[in-house]
């Protein structure tokens, strides 16, 4: 199968099966690892060899994993929980606890990361992105955090995240919408997350679930099925409303086509809703319509001309969506996945 055929790979204990053999000589499987983008290299615990990162190798606890330039990763633990490592980035998985009770952590060495936390029913499970001196934690909801040379920042857009020191002191408590810097000696004040200027939201209403893949083909952010949610995209946000409501909003200050997937998951008439906003202003509203049937696919671009060299500053305009046509099965590049066997995210 070549990286540009659509693939879902459900997250199941059998997936992570390997002979004993290889078990024992590399610990308890922990995580999957798949690569979305080359260059990754798998350094395993023990041995400090770095070897080139396959899809669905295994990784143990202490395991490292490094994305160079260009290269993204993305880690998938067995409660769902996923970490994207992006590029020039490198992470250790440090701990993994049992499922009832299991305590994530990934250590950041270098760079930056985005996870989904899944908080499965019956389990008090966390995710904790750390530095040396800093740690983010959250029970589930969509995170993120980065180490540089200016200190350890994190970031929420879905649940709340709770930042202490090495010390175990509380230094901030942040909301969805909200990040915070830790730079050592100066005071750690929660503030306003924008991920972007500009943005896209789609919304969707009956029965097709939306996805919505990057222009870079590496990664994506939506929904496959009911219960099955991808985000693999820094600061975006994914949502399942009551009554067969979607949202996805992605950030759109990267030039080239953002392609919309929607899958039928059940029969009747169908709404789309595409709106492009910059700076909070909204920019372009347009509305797809049509009937679908469980498992129909069809896809559409959305385009639009991109002024600013920067994506996290530059304003798109003149938002362009097609008609939408039955999915060919070339693109989007290869989507991994994993149920979310958790209570779903609610939109309003």
């Amino acid at each position: 199968m070549s990286r540009r055929t659509w693939m879902v790979m459900a997250l199941v204990m059998a997936s992570t099966a390997v002979p004993l053999s290889t078990a024992a000589a590399q610990g308890a499987v922990t995580a999957t690892l798949s690569v979305l983008a080359e260059p990754v290299d798998r350094i395993a615990s023990g041995t400090g060899v770095a070897a080139p990162g396959v899809d669905g190798m295994n990784l143990a606890e202490g395991d490292r994993v490094k994305a160079g330039p260009g290269g993204v990763a993305l880690i998938t633990f067995l409660n769902g929980s996923t970490v994207t490592v992006l590029p020039d980035t490198d992470v250790t998985v440090k701990e993994v606890g049992v499922p009832t009770r299991s305590g994530i952590r990934i250590l950041i060495n270098a760079g930056r990361v985005w996870a989904r936390a899944v908080q499965a029913a019956g389990s008090r499970s966390t995710l904790t992105l750390e530095s040396n001196e800093y740690a983010a934690t959250a029970h589930d909801g969509l995170i993120g955090a980065e180490k540089s040379a200016e200190g350890f920042v994190c970031w929420t857009r879905r649940g709340t995240l709770e930042m202490v020191n090495s010390a175990g002191q509380s230094e901030a408590l942040l909301m969805a919408g909200q990040r915070a810097w830790a730079r050592m000696g100066l005071p750690v004040k929660p503030e306003p997350f924008v991920p972007s200027a500009s943005v896209l939201e789609i919304r969707t209403t009956g029965p097709v679930v939306p996805l919505v893949q990057m222009p870079d083909g590496q990664v994506a952010a939506g929904f496959l099925a009911e219960d099955t949610e991808v985000n693999q995209v820094f600061g975006s946000l994914t949502e399942a409303g009551r009554g067969q409501r979607w949202l996805v909003e992605v950030p759109a200050g990267a030039p080239g086509a953002y392609t919309l997937v929607l899958t039928g998951v059940g029969d009747g008439p169908f709404a789309v809703r595409v709106a492009a906003r910059y700076v909070g202003f909204t920019t372009s509203r347009q509305e797809i319509t049509g009937e679908t049937h469980p498992g129909d696919r069809v896809f559409t671009r959305i385009t639009q001309r991109v002024h600013g060299d920067d994506p996290r500053t530059a304003r798109a305009s003149e938002t362009r969506v097609e008609s939408l046509r039955a999915w060919d099965g070339q693109e989007p590049a290869t989507v991994v996945a994993s149920p979310d066997g958790a209570r779903r995210p609610r939109a309003n």
